[in-house]
């Protein structure tokens, strides 16, 4: 097993990307916005997931954020 390693922590504010290719539905209209980190979600493929805004059965991966609101 892979040891994940994650880049943010719950209470971190990140910025999505101000761009998406092929977003799903869930992702039109989050470009270049923030959002509050709530959770870690389990790791998928291998790579670290978050929850966002206290939205349940939604995760994200990490590769969506450009940073933490601090940088």
């Amino acid at each position: 097993m892979k040891n994940i390693v994650h880049k943010y922590e719950v209470g971190d504010e990140v910025l999505f990307k101000s761009k998406f290719t092929n977003p799903s539905c869930g992702l039109v209209g989050r470009e270049g916005t923030w959002a509050k980190i709530t959770g870690i979600a389990p790791s998928y493929n291998n790579k670290p997931h978050y929850y966002l805004d206290n939205e349940e059965g939604v995760v994200y991966p990490e590769t969506l954020f450009v940073g933490r609101y601090e940088e």
